[in-house]
């Protein structure tokens, strides 16, 4: 999105040090496997810039312009109701990987599927915008922040039930270009980051999602893209124009359905958990 010694003295130290430090670190050449994986975890979300639209008396949100900030926040959400199921991860390998659990002490995560009870993200960014047309600006940053989850499943901290969790953070590398066409617009989102807390602490998140604007609409019904919203396709295609100000996407969906985004049809890889270094 248009989105790092202190010197050890004498030989023998340094000799002594170089080697704990081989037996910490992996292979260069690891290899990379992955433990992990979530798919069409929708979220409702909101963006706030610290910005005033004049023309409304109210923060901007994702806009078209130049030099807005913003915090993007999504919360996950149950389909087709709020108390519907969040979705679910699937760690299939913790048997042969040993893929810590976030207890203390940490043990090893049971393997196979983790119903979701609750996920979200919040990222924020000094400088970045939706103008799909400017490839020139390069005082943007990306936004980045947390991607926090929590399971039903539960871990022991310190001999008492809790309910697993992890968080990590992540980036945002921006769009897609499935097809190689940088003509072809797209809804889907690329991200990065690492597991910084709990559960598979230490792997590697990749992840896409879809991103879609929308608007309140009471009279939507269905869950495309979800009931009492509509897309707000006037909001995307400003993003995609050379005239600024006529974009501004106060509210969004991110996630998938089937793999796929619900707007554009753009397949959606879902997050991925790694090990290993490439």
């Amino acid at each position: 999105m248009s989105i790092k010694t202190k010197l050890i003295g004498g030989i023998s130290a340094l000799t002594l040090a170089g080697g704990m430090l081989a037996v910490a670190a992996p292979a260069a050449n690891a290899t990379v496997t992955q433990i992990g994986s979530c798919q069409n975890l929708l979220a409702l979300g909101s963006a706030k810039s610290s910005s005033i639209n004049p023309s409304t008396g109210k923060n901007y949100g994702i806009t078209d312009l130049d030099d807005k900030d913003g915090t993007i926040s999504a919360k996950g959400t149950g389909v087709p109701t709020k108390t519907d199921p969040l979705g679910s991860c699937s760690f299939p390998v913790n048997s042969t990987q040993g893929v810590p659990d976030s207890g203390k002490p940490v043990l090893v995560w049971s393997n196979g599927t983790h119903t979701l009870t609750k996920w979200s993200t919040k990222l924020f960014s000094r400088e970045f915008d939706c103008d799909t047309t400017d490839i020139t600006d390069n005082t943007e940053w990306a936004p980045s922040g947390a991607l926090s989850m929590t399971f039903t499943d539960n871990v022991t901290v310190n001999l008492a039930p809790k309910a697993a969790s992890l968080s990590a953070q992540v980036t945002v590398d921006g769009f897609t270009d499935p097809d190689s066409n940088p003509a072809t617009p797209s809804d889907v989102v690329k991200f990065h980051g690492i597991v910084t807390k709990g559960a598979a602490l230490g792997t590697d998140v990749t992840g896409e999602t879809e991103f879609d604007p929308i608007v309140k609409d009471t009279s939507q019904t269905t869950n495309t893209p979800y009931a009492g919203y509509a897309f707000d396709i006037g909001a995307a295609l400003g993003c995609t124009t050379a005239t600024k100000g006529d974009a501004n996407i106060l509210t969004f969906m991110n996630g998938s359905v089937a793999g796929n985004s619900q707007l554009l049809g753009i397949p959606v890889a879902g997050i991925k958990f790694n090990k290993g270094v490439a």
